[in-house]
């Protein structure tokens, strides 16, 4: 892979997760953030530009892993090998600490479950955003 195609897998998967979020908990699941109104802190320009920036280097720390470990596991230009691949990074990666924090964190359940949807999703893409990038 080269400087080129790894920039330009980050920059691809940062958009996407910031889609994802965008729609998930941003659109989908919002309203439910107002059911526990103690636990958010407030939303700002500085906030979306975090989440924004977190959502890049996502893209980045993805790739890189694609790249260092993941590309060992997939079947190359099998789409649902890639998918399958997203689907166990989700899992040990933000399924578990999810539905942890949500133990101890007062969220509302609906938001939960637009977060992992959301986490789920984003995983599933940079997946096969990383595979069409990826070329050894």
């Amino acid at each position: 892979m080269s400087a080129t195609h790894f920039i330009l897998s980050a920059i691809c998967i940062g958009f996407a997760n910031t889609c994802i979020e965008w729609f998930f908990i941003g659109f989908l699941f919002h309203k439910y953030q107002a059911l526990t109104p103690q636990t958010w802190r407030p939303e700002s320009n500085a906030s979306y530009m975090y989440s924004t920036l977190l959502s890049f280097l996502f893209g980045a720390l993805f790739t890189l892993f694609y790249l260092k470990i993941g590309w060992h596991y997939v079947l190359p230009g099998n789409l649902w090998s890639h998918l399958k691949l997203g689907i166990i990074c989700f899992a040990c990666f933000s399924f578990v600490s999810g539905i942890n924090n949500a133990v101890y964190i007062n969220y509302d359940k609906k938001f939960v479950a637009g977060t992992l949807i959301a986490s789920c999703l984003s995983y599933l893409s940079a997946a096969v955003i990383v595979s069409l990038f990826y070329w050894k």
